[in-house]
């Protein structure tokens, strides 16, 4: 089994490069977030502990997120691999990834220039409805304004301002650098410039993975 970690800062393209990796290679994207949100909805114990967490304004604990990893990977649909967008976030979570053996592990770190990442966040649209990402730039909904998924409202997050955004840029780099330093070490990273299409993104990756 293959397992890619797709690294990069708030508007690097993670998302949607794990969504073309899924659609090519038939790798089961893992949103660590999405899980969590799961658990929230579903109102399950881990749900429940991790919502008082959250409300408290901590973090989810680590082995937290590992148990749900492991109950996700232990699902049938998870069979030639895996892409984990948002996750591991730092060196401990990195730590404890790596006890999860898998046959070939590929680490992407996407580089961008802030400039870059503040322009893409700032054309970012949320589905209020059901969290579908959409962007002006490149990746519009078939109808302004509105979700092709769910028919929901788009709206721009409130924290998508450059002052904001620049901020949760050195905040990543600050808290990621360890973990990229962990992969480098390990000798499975891949770093790649992640400026221009997500096309040509995209084909830079597949290199990689073929």
């Amino acid at each position: 089994m293959v397992r890619v970690i797709i690294f990069g800062a708030p508007g690097a393209g993670k998302g949607t490069q794990a969504d073309l990796i899924e659609e090519k290679f038939n790798f089961i994207k893992i949103s660590t977030g999405d899980l969590i949100r799961a658990e929230i909805k579903a109102g399950t114990d881990i749900g429940l502990k991790v919502k008082e967490v959250l409300a408290k304004g901590e973090l989810v604990p680590d082995d937290t997120i590992i148990q749900l990893l492991k109950r996700r990977l232990a699902q049938p649909d998870i069979t030639s691999g895996y892409v984990l967008d948002g996750f591991p976030r730092t060196l401990d979570q990195a730590r404890e990834l790596s006890h999860l053996q898998v046959k070939d592990e590929k680490a992407i770190f996407l580089e961008v220039d802030a400039d870059v990442m503040v322009a893409r966040l700032l054309s970012r649209l949320t589905c209020k409805n059901c969290g579908a990402i959409y962007n002006t730039r490149n990746k519009p909904p078939r109808a302004a304004g509105t979700c092709d998924e769910c028919g929901g409202l788009l709206e721009t997050r409130l924290d998508d301002n450059p002052d904001t955004i620049r901020q949760r840029i050195a905040v990543y780099r600050e808290q990621t650098e360890p973990v990229i330093a962990y992969y480098r070490q390990k000798g499975s990273i891949h770093e790649i410039d992640a400026d221009g299409s997500a096309e040509g993104i995209f084909a830079r990756i597949q290199g990689i993975l073929s």
